[in-house]
């Protein structure tokens, strides 16, 4: 089973569009190592989690939850079931929430705040659910295999600055349309990324410093839901 760093360094990988090559002379590491820690067959080492933390990334609470997820790899099975158990079983409840319309993973939605609804779910309030919280349905596959057709994100409405959406998957409204698409800040223009290894069917949405006053975040994801 593939590590949940493997899961993430291949994520901060497709996002950036760093090569393997890269990432080991950014952070002092040979090629081959750097390849099994994508792969998630090997659990990255102390030093080598420093060393990418210092080189790529801004944010500390990004940080730590990098930190965090190593930790978790680190953790037997036998504790992480039982871990999770109590989880369920201690700090599940139920919680409704407002769905507003969707968020194209694709072309784009205009009917985003239509039609609300209320879905009912349980929640494993880890972080707990933020005031105003809200959810929207995805349509399309360019997010995949981050989110897939028809799953309910819930989004925090209160995290929409720059050094906070920074990387992060968020529902957006640009010219009145409206997509859920990772944002990436740089040299004065906004990258709308899509996850799809796809890049020539999902091609990014770039707009300019003079166009950034037709773009409305939201609030970014925190949480997704898969429909069965």
């Amino acid at each position: 089973m593939k590590t949940e760093f493997g899961k993430y360094l291949e994520r901060f990988m497709n996002t950036n569009n760093y090569t393997l090559e890269y990432i080991s002379k950014q952070t002092e590491s040979s090629l081959s190592v750097v390849g099994h820690y994508r792969k998630g067959i090997r659990i990255p080492k102390d030093d080598f989690i420093e060393r990418f933390i210092q080189k790529f990334i801004k944010n500390e609470m990004e940080a730590n939850q990098i930190r965090y997820v190593v930790a978790y790899d680190r953790t037997p099975d036998l504790i992480k079931k039982k871990l999770e158990g109590i989880k369920i079983e201690k700090k599940s409840q139920i919680i409704s929430l407002p769905v507003l319309g969707k968020a194209a993973a694709g072309m784009g939605h205009m009917n985003f705040e239509d039609n609300i609804k209320i879905e009912v779910l349980n929640s494993l309030p880890t972080i707990g659910v933020p005031k105003g919280a809200f959810m929207v349905e995805v349509a399309g596959d360019s997010m995949f295999p981050t989110l897939s057709d028809g799953d309910l994100v819930i989004l925090d409405p209160k995290a929409k600055e720059r050094e906070v959406i920074q990387g992060r998957v968020c529902v957006l409204t640009y010219h009145d349309q409206t997509y859920i698409k990772r944002v990436k800040f740089k040299d004065g223009y906004v990258r709308l990324i899509s996850d799809n290894f796809d890049k020539k069917k999902y091609c990014d949405i770039v707009i300019k410093e003079d166009e950034l006053e037709y773009l409305e975040c939201h609030g970014s994801v925190i949480e997704s839901r898969r429909k069965h």
